[in-house]
Protein backbone atom coordinates (compact mmCIF):
# COMPACT_ATOMS: atom_id res chain seq x y z
CA UNK A 1 0.00 0.00 0.00
CA UNK A 2 2.95 2.40 0.59
CA UNK A 3 4.29 2.15 -2.97
CA UNK A 4 0.77 3.06 -4.44
CA UNK A 5 0.62 6.04 -2.10
CA UNK A 6 4.12 7.02 -3.21
CA UNK A 7 3.45 6.13 -6.89
CA UNK A 8 0.52 8.60 -6.46
CA UNK A 9 2.41 11.84 -5.20
CA UNK A 10 5.56 10.95 -8.11
CA UNK A 11 2.50 10.96 -10.49
CA UNK A 12 1.31 14.60 -8.97
CA UNK A 13 4.92 15.73 -9.30
CA UNK A 14 6.00 14.79 -12.49
CA UNK A 15 2.07 16.40 -13.68
CA UNK A 16 3.34 19.31 -12.07
CA UNK A 17 6.01 19.78 -14.27
CA UNK A 18 3.92 19.33 -17.60
CA UNK A 19 4.11 22.45 -20.05
CA UNK A 20 0.43 22.63 -20.13
CA UNK A 21 -2.30 25.20 -19.42
CA UNK A 22 -3.02 25.13 -15.91
CA UNK A 23 -6.62 23.94 -16.70
CA UNK A 24 -5.20 20.67 -18.10
CA UNK A 25 -2.58 19.97 -15.31
CA UNK A 26 -5.59 20.50 -13.03
CA UNK A 27 -8.05 17.77 -15.03
CA UNK A 28 -5.20 15.54 -15.51
CA UNK A 29 -4.03 15.47 -11.95
CA UNK A 30 -7.79 15.04 -10.81
CA UNK A 31 -8.01 12.07 -12.72
CA UNK A 32 -4.20 10.99 -11.56
CA UNK A 33 -6.21 11.21 -8.37
CA UNK A 34 -9.25 9.40 -8.45
CA UNK A 35 -7.80 6.36 -10.66
CA UNK A 36 -4.72 5.57 -7.75
CA UNK A 37 -7.24 6.04 -5.18
CA UNK A 38 -9.74 3.70 -6.89
CA UNK A 39 -6.94 1.30 -6.94
CA UNK A 40 -5.47 1.42 -3.56
CA UNK A 41 -9.02 0.88 -2.57
CA UNK A 42 -9.06 -2.48 -4.88
CA UNK A 43 -6.30 -3.59 -3.50
CA UNK A 44 -7.25 -3.03 0.38
CA UNK A 45 -10.10 -4.56 -0.54
CA UNK A 46 -8.33 -7.98 -1.84
CA UNK A 47 -5.76 -7.95 1.36
CA UNK A 48 -8.87 -8.17 3.53
CA UNK A 49 -10.34 -10.78 1.67
CA UNK A 50 -7.42 -13.10 1.05
CA UNK A 51 -4.75 -12.91 4.00
CA UNK A 52 -3.38 -16.27 3.07
CA UNK A 53 -2.30 -18.00 -0.54
CA UNK A 54 -2.90 -21.82 -0.68
CA UNK A 55 -1.81 -23.74 -3.93
CA UNK A 56 -3.28 -26.68 -3.98
CA UNK A 57 -1.56 -30.29 -5.41
CA UNK A 58 -4.18 -30.45 -8.21
CA UNK A 59 -3.67 -26.57 -8.65
CA UNK A 60 -6.38 -24.62 -7.84
CA UNK A 61 -5.12 -21.60 -5.62
CA UNK A 62 -7.46 -21.01 -2.73
CA UNK A 63 -7.29 -17.78 -0.43
CA UNK A 64 -8.03 -17.80 2.83
CA UNK A 65 -9.16 -14.28 5.03
CA UNK A 66 -7.95 -13.61 8.55
CA UNK A 67 -10.89 -16.21 10.02
CA UNK A 68 -10.08 -18.99 8.06
CA UNK A 69 -12.89 -18.59 5.22
CA UNK A 70 -11.60 -20.42 1.89
CA UNK A 71 -12.34 -18.67 -1.27
CA UNK A 72 -11.03 -19.95 -5.00
CA UNK A 73 -8.79 -17.31 -6.85
CA UNK A 74 -7.91 -17.69 -10.16
CA UNK A 75 -4.78 -16.24 -11.89
CA UNK A 76 -5.27 -13.77 -14.35
CA UNK A 77 -4.09 -12.82 -17.47
CA UNK A 78 -1.66 -9.88 -16.84
CA UNK A 79 0.50 -11.75 -14.18
CA UNK A 80 4.14 -12.41 -14.47
CA UNK A 81 6.02 -15.26 -13.07
CA UNK A 82 10.30 -15.02 -13.19
CA UNK A 83 12.59 -17.21 -11.54
CA UNK A 84 12.69 -15.77 -8.06
CA UNK A 85 9.54 -13.75 -8.03
CA UNK A 86 6.10 -13.26 -9.52
CA UNK A 87 3.51 -10.18 -9.92
CA UNK A 88 0.03 -12.13 -9.76
CA UNK A 89 -3.42 -10.68 -10.77
CA UNK A 90 -5.68 -12.79 -8.90
CA UNK A 91 -9.43 -12.93 -9.55
CA UNK A 92 -12.44 -13.79 -7.18
CA UNK A 93 -15.51 -15.20 -8.66
CA UNK A 94 -17.54 -12.42 -8.35
CA UNK A 95 -15.24 -10.41 -11.01
CA UNK A 96 -12.96 -8.47 -8.27
CA UNK A 97 -9.49 -8.87 -8.85
CA UNK A 98 -6.33 -7.44 -7.39
CA UNK A 99 -2.42 -7.75 -7.30
CA UNK A 100 0.03 -9.70 -5.05
CA UNK A 101 3.86 -9.85 -5.31
CA UNK A 102 5.50 -13.17 -4.47
CA UNK A 103 8.81 -13.87 -3.93
CA UNK A 104 10.32 -17.70 -4.49
CA UNK A 105 11.78 -17.81 -0.97
CA UNK A 106 8.62 -17.21 0.77
CA UNK A 107 7.42 -20.40 -0.90
CA UNK A 108 8.54 -24.31 -1.27
CA UNK A 109 10.14 -25.10 -4.09
CA UNK A 110 7.42 -27.66 -5.30
CA UNK A 111 4.88 -24.57 -4.87
CA UNK A 112 6.73 -22.47 -7.19
CA UNK A 113 7.08 -25.16 -9.56
CA UNK A 114 3.42 -25.48 -9.29
CA UNK A 115 2.99 -22.63 -9.94
CA UNK A 116 4.74 -21.45 -12.75
CA UNK A 117 3.03 -24.37 -14.68
CA UNK A 118 -0.21 -22.81 -13.21
CA UNK A 119 0.85 -19.82 -14.78
CA UNK A 120 1.59 -20.90 -18.05
CA UNK A 121 -1.89 -22.46 -18.13
CA UNK A 122 -3.14 -19.22 -17.26
CA UNK A 123 -2.28 -17.19 -19.72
Amino acid sequence: MLSGWLLLLAGLAIIGHLHAPVEVTVVIAFAWIVDTLRELRRQACGHTRVRHLKLDPQGKMIGHDSFGKEEKIQILKGSVVLRHWAWLRLGFDDGAYYVEFIRRRDCRSATWRRLHLLWRHAV
